[in-house]
């Protein structure tokens, strides 16, 4: 699997409200902010802060914006 985390050999899901806007602020079928891995089924506000399983794939692909910054 790719260390990077938009590589296309890496799958994430737009997570999208399952409920009514007066549950959880979003409208059914609106995207909430949060992407999910594919692989482990866990979820962040941001791509490389997902807390993957420790057996997953892809827990180890970042963002080169996360790499530049805290890779040094």
């Amino acid at each position: 699997m790719s260390r990077d985390a938009l590589a296309p050999d890496t799958e994430y899901n737009v997570v999208r409200s399952e409920t009514s806007i007066d549950v959880d602020g979003f409208r059914k079928g609106e995207p909430t902010g949060e992407i999910e891995c594919c692989e482990c089924g866990r979820s962040h506000l941001n791509i490389d802060e997902i807390p993957h399983e420790k057996d997953c794939s892809q827990r180890w692909a970042k963002t080169d914006y996360w790499r530049d910054r805290f890779n040094d």
